[in-house]
């Protein structure tokens, strides 16, 4: 009886140990490949993410000590110092930044690059393929999103990489936006090596002249009704036709050239808001009151008095001018938000002639006071305050304000929107670090 119940244990022990064995027959190539990644955990009690390999570039996210992270890929940073391309999880998202190497305990397989992540040279020109294509900010689905490139918009490779999340290739490219340059990713099959057709920016080349035949329309920033805003013009408005495609709605639209403030701008507007022939309003989008409005001066009342892109509060902020403020009224209109009267005046900001609205109640009319930023001939600005926008534009939102003689640090010089020279400059307020631009004239 005894020496059957040894077989039996016998039998069943040679059982399970023919099926462990099988098991990890099955389940080394995934521990293999799992472990051909490696991992690591981070030294220091904060350690900054950045979005490239240099401590120049912006911060992604801060980790605490002995976070863990995964090691994508390698590369020599701009410091000459090795850094890691990293994955890991933050806040409860997936995110990929850049860390020094010497800040992370490596532990686990080689800290060389994977098939699954590892970034390639590449190089060379490409073009937007679908209608609207969006660039992130890492190699993945989940990243933020960097901006928006139209059908057609010519691309530079960096260079490729596995995308973490879905194994797809992924370029990150470089372009210019409003006369900056950019990088961010882009999936490899929404790129084309030939030009897809229209022109650059996304559309058929048309020329001609259109007139807004709404009360207001929006200009937007692309081909959609999701676009930024960067004007609202009013009925009659002169606009020259750049080009035209077919919007994520299914309609036309095209890609206008307009004038505001003295600035030749450009931006999207749905076919359907242009007429042939003029409605019928002021170009400008301002009804003249007829006696004495005209070239009349004025200065602001209040402390603070905010100018408006259109005769409404709703209206973009275009700046802020302070009490005392000569300003020249060259228009009136009734708001058709409140009913109240609104002037239309020009002004000076940054060394610029600058156009806008402003309640009528707002103003003191047939008084003078003192230029609101004329700059001197010593390059510096006559205000208290100078403006530090987002991008190289008198239309761009206004990031914060610097008071005269404040110090800056320039970081480049670029082109910007009204064609005049901008300087990209970092400055230290209440204690953080911050970038922006401001024209190059008030500075010195």
């Amino acid at each position: 009886m005894m020496n059957i119940l040894n077989t039996r244990k016998k039998e069943r022990f040679l059982f399970l140990l023919l099926v462990s064995a099988l098991c990890a027959l099955l389940l080394a190539p995934a521990f293999r490949a799992q472990a051909a990644r490696p991992t690591g955990t981070v030294k220091n009690p904060i350690l900054n993410v950045r979005s490239s390999a240099s401590t120049n570039s912006s911060i992604v996210c801060k980790l605490t000590k002995g976070t863990e992270v995964t090691i994508i890929d390698e590369t020599t940073g701009d410091d000459g110092l090795k850094w890691y391309d990293v994955f890991f999880a933050y806040n409860g998202d997936a995110k990929e930044g850049f860390v020094r190497a010497d800040l992370v305990n490596v532990s686990g397989g080689s800290s060389g690059s994977s098939s699954s992540g590892s970034s390639s040279s590449a190089s060379g020109t490409r073009y937007v393929k679908p209608s609207v294509a969006i660039v992130r900010s890492y190699a993945s689905t989940n990243a933020d999103i960097r901006a928006r490139l139209n059908k057609g918009t010519t691309v530079t490779i960096v260079s490729s990489k596995t995308g973490a999340d879905d194994g797809r290739t992924w370029y990150k490219v470089s372009f210019n936006q409003n006369g900056v340059s950019v990088e961010g990713y882009i999936r490899g099959d929404l790129l084309v090596e030939s030009n897809p057709g229209g022109s650059s920016s996304g559309g058929t080349d048309v020329s001609g002249t259109r007139y807004v035949n709404a009360d207001i329309v929006r200009v937007r920033t692309w081909a959609s009704t999701k676009g930024d805003i960067r004007s609202r013009l009013s009925k009659g408005t002169t606009v020259s036709l750049i080009s035209s495609k077919t919007g994520d709605d299914g309609q036309t639209w095209y890609k206008v050239s307009y004038s505001e403030g003295g600035y030749q701008l450009n931006g999207y507007i749905r076919g359907d808001l242009l007429s042939e022939n003029n409605p019928g309003g002021s170009s400008s989008g301002s009804s003249s009151s007829g006696s004495g409005s005209t070239n009349t001066p004025a200065t602001i009342r209040p402390a603070v008095a905010n100018i408006r892109t259109w005769a409404s509060t709703n209206g973009d902020i275009r700046s802020k001018l302070s009490q005392g403020t000569s300003v020249t009224i060259v228009g009136e209109q009734t708001g058709k938000d409140d009913g109240r009267k609104w002037y239309k005046i020009s002004y000076r900001s940054g060394g610029s002639t600058l156009t806008g609205y402003i309640r009528g109640d707002l103003l003191n009319i047939g008084s003078t006071g003192s230029s609101s930023s004329t700059s001197s001939s010593s390059g510096s600005s006559s205000s208290a305050v100078a403006q530090v926008r987002s991008y190289a534009s008198p239309y761009a939102d206004i990031r914060t304000t610097l008071e005269n003689g404040t110090k800056v640090s320039v970081i480049k010089r670029v082109t910007g929107e009204d064609g005049q020279e901008w300087t990209k400059i970092s400055f230290t307020q209440n204690g953080q670090k911050l970038e922006g631009y401001v024209p190059s004239s008030i500075l010195k």
